[in-house]
């Protein structure tokens, strides 16, 4: 296939070895899914669908075509209410919402192992753009929604795109590890590999062995510092409690989306659903169960991880 027929095609997985890119025509479909995976699983609809496979270098060759830049970056601690934030700013029109996309996640796995941070920087902007195409032409807005551990490479997303405005969602530090605990995330694997625990999650050999709990709270704590080293003012700060009135009142106004009433209303309705689900059902809140945490790991909870986030919140906040 010619190269440039690709241009409105959608980069769906990354391959390491050999390096490359799949790419699927997912023309006529929107990104409606909570997560972009699901998307991609919808397209497929159970079958093996026709894919192309080209070298990196097409993302730079491709790059032309008709994108957009993030008009936000939405990075969250986990477990705290992004994929809400996510799915209600696309249900006004014209915007495009990519929430966790695949490919960036095995992009920022192999980072450390297969390109450089140059390199990074450059494969990292150039795949956003291309998950950011404007496949059906009434696209204005693009707002990209990462997974919880991407916040470690915070800097290499600043450097691909240093206008965007960054959202930074958190929650009570001991809500999170409980969620974690109760149904642990795809990241956990990590625990049982030391060495990508260190370059991803930036936990430590030695708490990577031990036990889920202390893996956890390193994991937060390398994330939360990782946002805490912002030095800009382009960072907005929005705590779990405050959703889901924040989206309207504080998310959208700092990344420069205008709303009307109507775009209101439908946010009011659409938070009232399982943000996670694809198929449309009442959200049903569940209480955090209290976690037996030893002397050590209340310890690092409240004197490290907590203030961090109140560190956070108060340069970050809405307000502030």
């Amino acid at each position: 296939m010619d190269p440039s027929a690709l241009a409105a095609w959608t980069p769906v997985a990354v391959n390491l070895e050999p390096p490359s890119i799949d790419w699927g025509d997912l023309r006529g479909l929107r990104f409606a899914e909570p997560f972009f995976q699901q998307t991609v699983e919808r397209w497929a609809d159970g079958a093996p669908q026709p894919l192309v496979r080209t070298d990196f270098a097409a993302l730079a060759a491709l790059d032309a075509a008709p994108s957009l830049d993030p008009s936000a970056l939405v990075f969250h601690l986990s477990r705290c209410g992004s994929t809400l934030v996510s799915r209600l700013l696309s249900t006004a029109p014209h915007r495009l919402v990519v929430s966790e996309p695949m490919p960036i996640n095995t992009l920022l796995m192999a980072r450390s192992r297969e390109f450089d941070e140059e390199a990074t920087v450059a494969t990292l902007r150039a795949l956003v753009r291309a998950l950011g195409r404007k496949r059906f032409g009434d696209e204005r807005h693009y707002v990209l929604k990462l997974s919880s551990w991407n916040v470690r490479f915070v800097t290499l997303f600043r450097r691909a795109f240093p206008s965007a405005p960054i959202v930074w969602v958190q929650r009570e530090p001991a809500e999170v590890l409980a969620s974690l605990i109760a149904d642990p995330p795809g990241w956990a694997k990590l625990r049982f590999h030391p060495e990508e625990a260190r370059t991803v999650l930036g936990v430590a050999a030695g708490a990577a062995t031990t036990d889920p709990l202390s893996f956890f709270l390193h994991a937060l704590q390398a994330m939360l510092e990782s946002v805490a080293a912002i030095a800009d003012g382009r960072v907005l700060a929005v705590d779990y409690r405050a959703l889901p009135h924040a989206i309207w009142t504080s998310v959208a106004p700092f990344i420069g989306l205008a709303l009307d009433a109507a775009d209101i209303a439908r946010m009011e309705v659409e938070a009232r659903l399982d943000s996670k689900s694809a198929v449309p059902r009442p959200f049903l809140a569940k209480r955090p169960v209290p976690l037996p945490l030893d002397e050590d790991q209340r310890r690092m909870l409240a004197q490290k991880i907590a203030p961090l986030c109140q560190e956070i919140a108060r340069r970050h906040g809405a307000g502030s």
